[in-house]
């Protein structure tokens, strides 16, 4: 017995020695040509194999082949399509006699491939084989000590392929396409791949570097054998990289397209910066910086739908419903979306990205009346160009819309964005305590910006409205805003000097904030005035102010301005230069005849003192219109008349500055002093009065 065990023992070292040295007795060098003429006939093009072929059987079967090239096509730009600079292939020796291929071990060491599409659209990897191939070289003949060495034809029937460790270490790509002039390349390409078999999990994880940015990747597939054959499987995808990062959970299929559905999350720090990044910068302009997406993911080939999704985007917060359709020269979004807010100052930018300025907003102190405004309209571009990123068709409910200094509250609006062109529809409207519809086009299509805005605004609160919107801070009082313009410019002071369009205000129980009109009548009469303070610290109530106005090339003229008040008629007329910010105005203060406020006569009879108001908005000079005043004397006598006993007259002599009692004459010895009657008040007295005369 222990003879026979010897014998097995020296069996066993007998061919594994044989097996050990066979490869030494196999001229593997025989067969590259057999190989190169086999891929010629396949594909058409020449495998070159520069380096040695090694052969191992124990413990495996292994096989390691050096300084391989495949040729590329004729018209392509590089004469190979691939390269590398070692394949190994180990396979697992016992599975190959049950009729299984396992293969142990499959590394590509520094591949490098080229793909290309010509001017015509055929791409390199499309082989034309030849009409007839060429037979395969037969191998020399072979040294008799080596039986079989021509060949090894020892070829089982596969029923089942078993993958071990696959890896791809350096790798490199290159794409081109004659037809676009696009070129990428992606380097430092390194991944391992687990698949025991189609019917057992696929890993990969790896990295590459793609525009000097390493790009992590981790997929997990639980049925490779279904997901590529069309039906779906589990799938788990991790990708990370400086510029956008993107988990998924769910089921996909690839084949004949790729679908997906699942849940995901994705995080770009910058859409800006991804793009440049991808080889697709966009156009320079505001906005398109920090995205996140989270939420029910569907996607079929270029069709991206997301539901019940949250996102953030450039500071705006969303849920909603969101559909992207990738497969377009803008990707074009759809859905219903409720925002927290909608900022269309993040695309009013410069021309260095940051947000325009404004020369109009609410920064300035009250004193001037003129907020920030004073110091000019700003000359920084104005450039809408980020609206041509993508086109939209979305409904929205928004928490607040920011439109350079004005905030509009709670709104409902259909935003439409068409080849740079963004136009809002506002159905519902909180704006300023009151309420309205509206519509804002924001055109960048252009070279020159453009904006169109038209609003039917109601109970709106006019002090901060009027302060947002053009920083005048002296007007206070609800009512009704109509009015309809347009403008374009590549800065905010062109935009105002092209300002066009037409409107009309109507506010009631308001009041003329820091100015006195009846001290303000005195003081125009005392000299000629400068700055609001003219008016006194007090304000002027007023029950109704209304009027029109039109507006041509930033030119506002209004010819029926309108204010009552019980005791104070004010009319106007005059124009307002929007892009000087300069008042030509006269208005004509009258003391009014009658207690009747909001809706009462304007044809009241009393003293009319015009006062012209001309100069800068924020410290305006005002002069009295002399000839106007001298040509109705009539009107003092009017107001003394109409006001019963002396509270009319006190209020008369308190108006024109003028209380002195009438002297009383002499009195005679033991008589009471006489009582001089009173003068009837002379209307010219009245008015050198005015003139502290």
């Amino acid at each position: 017995m222990s003879r026979f065990l010897s014998f097995i023992f020296v069996l066993v070292l007998l061919v594994a020695g044989v097996l050990f040295a066979a490869p030494s007795f196999i001229p593997v060098e025989t067969y590259k040509p057999q190989i190169s003429a086999m891929v010629k006939a396949q594909t058409g093009r020449d495998l070159t194999i520069g380096g040695d072929i090694s052969l191992s059987f124990l413990p495996r079967l292994s096989v390691t082949v050096n300084d391989v090239t495949f040729g590329n096509a004729t018209w392509a730009p590089t004469p190979n399509m691939a390269t590398m600079d070692q394949l190994e292939v180990v396979l697992k020796v016992a599975p190959l006699f049950r009729g299984e291929i396992a293969l142990d071990r499959f590394i590509l060491v520094g591949p490098e491939i080229d793909l290309a599409y010509n001017a015509q659209g055929k791409a390199n990897w499309v082989f034309d084989a030849p009409a007839s191939a060429p037979a395969p070289a037969p191998a020399p003949a072979s040294d008799d000590s080596a039986p079989n060495a021509g060949g090894f034809n020892f070829t089982p029937e596969v029923t089942d392929i078993q993958l071990g460790q696959i890896s791809l270490v350096n790798g490199r790509v290159r794409y081109s396409d004659a037809r676009t002039g696009a070129a990428y390349e992606t380097t430092g390409i390194n991944l391992d791949v687990s698949l025991p078999s189609l019917d057992d999990p696929l890993g990969i994880d790896g990295s590459l570097v793609w525009n000097e940015d390493t790009i992590k990747l981790s997929l997990d597939v639980a049925d490779p054998r279904a997901f590529s054959a069309g039906d779906t499987s589990a799938v788990v995808l991790d990708l990370s990289a400086p510029k956008v990062s993107s988990k998924f959970n769910g089921n996909a299929s690839l084949s004949p397209a790729l679908k997906i559905n699942g849940t995901t999350t994705l995080e770009i720090p910058s859409v800006r910066q991804l793009a440049a990044w991808a080889g697709q910068p966009l156009t320079p302009g505001g906005g398109l910086g920090a995205f996140e997406l989270n939420g029910n993911i569907a996607v079929a080939g270029d069709n991206y739908s997301f539901t019940e999704a949250t996102l953030s985007f450039d500071g705006m917060n969303g849920t909603g419903d969101l559909n992207v359709d990738a497969g377009r020269t803008r990707p074009l979004l759809t859905g219903t979306l409720s925002l927290d807010r909608l900022n269309a100052n993040t695309y009013l930018a410069s021309g260095n990205g940051a947000p325009a300025a404004n020369g109009g907003g609410s920064g300035g102190s009250t004193s001037n009346g003129g907020g920030s405004a004073a110091t000019g309209w700003s000359d920084e571009p104005i450039d809408l160009g980020g609206l041509k990123a993508v086109d939209a068709d979305l409904k929205l409910t928004v928490g607040e819309i920011l439109f350079q200094e004005m905030t509009i509250g709670k709104s409902a609006l259909a935003l439409k964005l068409t080849n740079g062109k963004l136009t809002a529809n506002l159905t519902e409207l909180d704006l300023y305590e009151g309420s309205g519809t509206g519509r804002l086009v924001l055109d960048g299509s252009r070279n020159t910006p453009a904006v169109t805005a038209k609003f039917d605004l109601q109970s709106i609160s006019a002090f901060p409205l009027l302060r947002d919107a053009a920083g005048f801070e002296r007007i206070e009082g609800a009512g009704t805003i109509k009015f309809d313009v347009r403008t374009s410019g590549r800065s905010q002071k062109a935009m105002m000097s092209a300002l066009g369009g037409a409107g009309s205000i109507n506010f009631a129980d308001g009041a003329i904030r820091g100015i006195n009109i009846a001290e303000l009548m005195r003081n125009v009469f005392a000299a000629a005035t400068t700055g609001w303070a003219s008016g006194g610290s007090q304000s002027t109530d007023f029950s109704e102010l209304s009027g029109t106005f039109t507006i041509a090339n930033g030119i506002l003229s209004n010819s029926d301005l309108k204010m009552l008040s019980p005791l104070v008629r004010v009319t106007g007329k005059g124009t307002v230069s929007m892009p000087s910010q300069t008042l030509n105005y006269r208005v004509e203060p009258k003391l009014a005849a009658t207690l009747e406020g909001q809706g009462g006569a304007q044809d009241s009879r009393g003293i009319e003192v015009p006062v012209v108001i001309s100069g800068p908005w924020s410290n305006p000079s005002f002069t009295p219109d002399l000839a106007a005043v001298l040509s109705n004397p009539e009107g003092i006598r009017d107001v003394i008349d109409s006001v019963k006993e002396d509270g009319g007259k006190g209020l008369l002599q308190g108006i024109l500055g003028s209380g002195t009692p009438a002297p009383s004459a002499p009195a005679t010895e033991g008589s009471a002093p006489a009582e001089v009657p009173a003068e009837k008040p002379n209307p010219r007295d009245a008015i050198r009065g005015l003139f502290n005369r």
